[in-house]
């Protein structure tokens, strides 16, 4: 480590706290500045689902965010929800820049460290672990004080050129990684533009001459979820069962997203015994029935099967939906249809909260003629191939970058 020092963040760094801005102030109005929040964080990143909005003012301009920016959660969760981790680390996406700095976030500014460089050099030398490690708190809050996290300490290369090079390889793998996002929100949001013309303002092909009865197409009609679909239960594994590196794909809670959708980076490995119709493939539609917060961003969300390598399983968190409706109408209905939100009603619980799927069989939904639904299968069977093949890529990114990461901070790998 000749060509490398030992620093302490304090000395490094200066920081804005995130201000506390009141609920009852948030608009809906996006045009005007995001309100970056903890639970807008991901993995890596902030995402503007669920965002909320406020009026743009003089008097938050300190803390407006740019491109770039680093952000610390000061509070949020043990290690058991990786979105709200306490010291997560993420920079600020191209399309939350000029958002504003909510409370329990603190933003740090590099004095003299290459600020693209400090924000992998923390997350190569473990800063979350470090901060989990020394947060404070019971059950699923934890926070950690300022002061702790400024006593971190991490190595750093010396030389500003070297720490630029290095700062340019990862995040190029990073820009890409983040087209990659915003290509796969727009397709989204075409599939949920698509599914809220034809089947919530009734705008479907031939709409202009359609008979409608009630207030409904004529041909649609109102049918008990028991009367189309039924579902297949997970699997209750052991400890020891995922103890392993090798094994069946275990898709699991942390697979699902906030709100639906399927998260890769969730799976586990398992190794323990499976029934037939517990197994599932590319396609099939699996909706939680569990959620370890009271914000039930997962129960009642779905989630269709990504291409996956190898054999997968589902857990006793979700359940496998069967039926003769095509699986992208379904997981459409679920998520852009609301009722994902609907089913989540239904989930009680005092710490952890657990749906049972039988509540949901007796519910009615409106279902459209056959034809329509084909006709939606067809157009956003291609939407979500794309989406799918931009997620693995993200995936193949993300691991390439992983790799690179302490090898370059180390100095094993020269730039």
């Amino acid at each position: 480590m000749n060509n490398m020092n030992q620093f302490k963040l304090k000395n490094e760094v200066d920081y804005i706290k995130g201000f506390a801005f009141s609920s009852k102030d948030f608009i809906s109005d996006d045009s005007q500045p995001m309100v970056v929040r903890v639970s807008n964080f991901t993995l890596d990143s902030i995402t503007k689902d669920e965002a909320v909005f406020i009026r743009q003012s003089d008097k938050y301009e300190k803390y407006k965010l740019h491109k770039g920016d680093i952000l610390i959660q000061t509070v949020g969760s043990w290690a058991n929800n990786p979105n709200s981790i306490v010291g997560k680390i993420v920079r600020v996406p191209t399309e939350c820049e000029n958002s504003y700095l909510n409370q329990n976030i603190v933003k740090i500014i590099s004095r003299g460290i290459d600020s693209t460089y400090l924000y992998y050099c923390l997350k190569a030398n473990k800063f979350p672990i470090y901060c989990v490690m020394r947060g404070q708190g019971a059950a699923n809050q934890a926070s950690i004080t300022l002061d702790t996290i400024f006593r971190f300490k991490f190595y750093a290369h010396k030389n500003r050129e070297i720490q630029k090079r290095i700062s340019n390889i990862l995040s190029a793998y990073d820009d890409l990684i983040e087209n990659n996002t915003k290509r796969i929100r727009l397709l989204e949001q075409i599939a949920e533009n698509l599914y809220k013309e034809w089947f919530v303002r009734f705008r479907f092909p031939g709409h202009e001459i359609a008979e409608f009865e009630n207030g409904i197409p004529k041909g649609w009609e109102y049918v008990k979820f028991e009367d189309i679909l039924s579902f297949d239960r997970g699997i209750s594994y052991s400890s020891e069962e995922i103890d392993c590196d090798d094994g069946l794909n275990l898709i699991n809670l942390k697979n699902i997203d906030s709100f639906g959708g399927f998260r890769r980076d969730g799976t586990k490995k398992y190794n323990g015994k499976y029934k037939e119709n517990q197994v599932v493939k590319k396609g099939d539609l699996v909706i939680g029935v569990t959620d370890m917060t009271q914000d039930r961003r997962t129960v009642g969300a779905a989630a269709l099967i990504p291409t996956l390598e190898g054999l997968s399983v589902i857990s006793a968190d979700l359940v496998k939906v069967v039926s003769n409706i095509p699986n992208i109408y379904l997981y459409s209905l679920c998520r852009y249809g609301f009722y994902s939100k609907y089913f989540s009603q239904f989930a009680n619980g005092a710490n952890v909260l657990h749906l049972k799927p039988g509540a949901l069989l007796n519910k009615k939904v409106l279902l459209p003629t056959k034809d329509l639904i084909d006709a939606f299968v067809e157009k956003v069977s291609a939407i979500i191939e794309l989406i799918d093949e931009l997620n693995l890529a993200n995936d193949n990114l993300i691991k390439q970058r992983d790799l690179l990461l302490p090898r370059l901070m180390s100095g094993k790998l020269e730039v």
